[in-house]
C-alpha cells in the first residue's frame, strides 16, 4: 500500500465525535503507516499512535480474506467442539414423554377399558419407566423408541404369542430448546424425532425481526457459548453455521441498534446510520448521508476511523477524487462504530488535527465499554 503523507481534517470534528455513543468493534489490521515528514512532528506522533493506510484493491482483498478466515475458524470450532453434530440423530425418550403403544390383534392391550385416544398414552414416569399390562415396568428414559419396542416385545412374549408391537411418541414433553431475542415469536420449542437445526428453530419462532443482529447470534450449550453467524448461513450459504440444536440449548438473537456508523464532516446530512442485517459499504453510507458537499468538501481526503484488533486506532484513507474511488468505496465494508469523516477544503494539517481526534475517540470507546 502507498503511505499517506499530508491530509487535512477539520478541527471541529472533535465536537461531533464527542457526542457519539456506542462501543467500537475491532477491525482488520494492516501494518502500514505513513512516513514522517521532515519537520512535521505531529505526523510522526500519529504514526506512533495509529495505523494509517490507503483503501486500495489489495487492502479490500486482504479484509475479505480476513473475514473468510474468521468465519472458517468459527466453523472449525463448531465442528470440533461441543456444538458438533452427532453422526446419526436419534431421539431419546425422557420424563413425561407420552407413548402410543399398539399391540396388533390384541385390542384389550392396546386400549384396555375402551378409553379415548387421549387417555391411552403411556407417560414416562419420574423414575424413567412406564407400566404396561402383562409386561410390567418398562425402562424408557434415555432410550430410543426402537429400544423400548424391543424391550416391550420381550416382556409381552411371556404372556402373548409372537406379539406384534408398534411404539410411537404421542407427545414430546421432556426436552426443549429456547429461542430468545429478536424473533417474531420467541419462546421454547420441543425436541422431537425430527432433527432440528438453527434455521428450523428460527423458522418455528416466526423468523427474524428487522432489528435482528445476524452476525452476533449466540448458542449456549451446557455453559459453553458459541457465536452463530446467521448472515453467513442465510446469505453466504455457510451450512456449518446451521448447528443441530440439542435439549437445553439457548439461541439468542441480539438487537442491532448499537451497530451504527457515524458519518461526519462535509456531507449533506451528517448522521449516524444503523447497519442493516447484512453489510454496509462506505459508498452506501455516503449515499445515505446525501453524498459529499460539492462546495465545501475535499473529496481527495476521506477517512474511516476505527479500533484495530488490538484496540490501536486505524485510519483508512481514500482519495475519492480518483477515477476508481467509487468502485473501492462500494467494496469497502464498514464495521460497527466506524467513523466516516469527509475533510473540508483547506483547513488544517493531517497530523495535528488527527492527534486531536484520537484522544477523543479513544476516550469515547473506553468510556462506553465500561
Amino acid at each position: 500500500m502507498r503511505p499517506v503523507t499530508r491530509t487535512r481534517i477539520r478541527a471541529f470534528a472533535l465536537l461531533s465525535i464527542a457526542s457519539i455513543s456506542g462501543c467500537a468493534v475491532p477491525g482488520h489490521y494492516l501494518n502500514a503507516v505513513p512516513p514522517a515528514l521532515d519537520d512535521d512532528t505531529a505526523v510522526q506522533d500519529v504514526a506512533a499512535r495509529a495505523d494509517v493506510m490507503r483503501i486500495t484493491a489489495a487492502a479490500i482483498a486482504s479484509q475479505e480474506q480476513a473475514r473468510l478466515s474468521a468465519a472458517s475458524k468459527i466453523a472449525q470450532g463448531i465442528a470440533a467442539g461441543p456444538m458438533a453434530s452427532p453422526p446419526r440423530y436419534q431421539y431419546r425418550l425422557g420424563t413425561h414423554d407420552v407413548l402410543r403403544i399398539t399391540v396388533w390383534n390384541h385390542p384389550e392391550l392396546t386400549n384396555p377399558g375402551g378409553l379415548s385416544d387421549s387417555q391411552t398414552g403411556q407417560e414416562v414416569n419420574e423414575d424413567g419407566t412406564f407400566f404396561y399390562p402383562f409386561a410390567g415396568k418398562i425402562p424408557a428414559r434415555g432410550r430410543t423408541v426402537s429400544e423400548v419396542r424391543d424391550t416391550l416385545v420381550r416382556a409381552l412374549s411371556r404372556n402373548v404369542a409372537d406379539p406384534q408391537v408398534d411404539v410411537a411418541v404421542m407427545s414430546f414433553r421432556s426436552q426443549h430448546v429456547y429461542a430468545m431475542g429478536q424473533l417474531a415469536k420467541p419462546g421454547m420449542a420441543p425436541i422431537t424425532e425430527v432433527p432440528m437445526r438453527v434455521s428450523d428453530l428460527v423458522a418455528q419462532s416466526g423468523g427474524l425481526t428487522d432489528s435482528a443482529d445476524l452476525r452476533a447470534t449466540t448458542l449456549v450449550r451446557n455453559g459453553t457459548t458459541r457465536k452463530i453467524d446467521l448472515y453467513a448461513l442465510y446469505y453466504d450459504g455457510d451450512l456449518s453455521q446451521n448447528v443441530l440444536v440439542q435439549a437445553g440449548d439457548i439461541l439468542t438473537v441480539p438487537e442491532n441498534r448499537y451497530n451504527k456508523v457515524f458519518v461526519l464532516g462535509e456531507v449533506t446530512r451528517p448522521q449516524s446510520l444503523q447497519l442493516p442485517r447484512g453489510r454496509m459499504s462506505l459508498a452506501e453510507a455516503l449515499s445515505d448521508s446525501g453524498g459529499v458537499n460539492p462546495f465545501t468538501s475535499n473529496p481527495a481526503h476521506l477517512y474511516v476511523i476505527r479500533a484495530g484488533a488490538t484496540g490501536r486506532p486505524q485510519i483508512w484513507y481514500l482519495d475519492a477524487s480518483s477515477p476508481d474511488a467509487l468502485v473501492l468505496a462500494d467494496r469497502f465494508d464498514l464495521q460497527a462504530r466506524d467513523i466516516v469523516y469527509v475533510d473540508p477544503a483547506g483547513v488544517a494539517r493531517f497530523g495535528r488535527v488527527v492527534n486531536n481526534i484520537l484522544p477523543s475517540a479513544t476516550l469515547l470507546r473506553a468510556t462506553l465499554q465500561q
